[in-house]
């Protein structure tokens, strides 16, 4: 496998490379971008849309006792989005985008079947349940996108 720490910034490299199809908050890409998680009562309308990279857990499985195990680093990506207090607004939109941005940041290269983060690992995409939470009621929009990465 290799290095863990060079495959997450491989990862947040290509995470960087979003692009929103129209602007959240006046952004078309991230206003934070950052691998230390914060509370959204700490990350201001201003630093938003925001996406935090987060690792709690990897998975190892082995087929053999001959053979190596495979590693599965799972990374959750936290999306904040300014919803504001506007009744008219339709909050869910921008986080809508903002998960568009990240599957093409994500989609494979021209030519590839998958997203191997430069050839670094066998692959990287969203896998898992997405939760979302717009922030109608609190003006606060969250989402929580579960991503797997297989490291030979």
């Amino acid at each position: 496998m290799n290095a863990r720490e060079t495959i997450m910034e491989a990862l947040f490299a290509q995470l960087a490379q979003a692009r929103f199809s129209a602007p959240i908050n006046a952004n078309d890409t991230w206003a934070t971008l950052s691998r230390r998680l914060k509370l959204w009562s700490d990350v201001s309308a201003a630093d938003q849309p925001a996406l935090f990279v987060t690792e709690h857990a990897e998975n190892v499985a082995f087929f053999s006792e001959s053979l190596p195990g495979k590693t599965t680093l799972n990374v959750d990506l936290f999306v904040y989005i300014s919803a504001g207090q506007d009744p008219q607004a339709i909050p869910a939109r921008d986080l809508n985008i903002a998960l568009d941005a990240l599957e093409e940041a994500l989609a494979p290269p021209p030519g590839l079947d998958r997203q191997t983060l430069g050839g670094l690992v066998y692959h990287c995409r969203i896998e898992g349940r997405i939760v979302k939470d717009p922030g109608d009621l609190d003006g606060q929009g969250l989402a929580m996108v579960p991503l797997k990465i297989l490291a030979p």
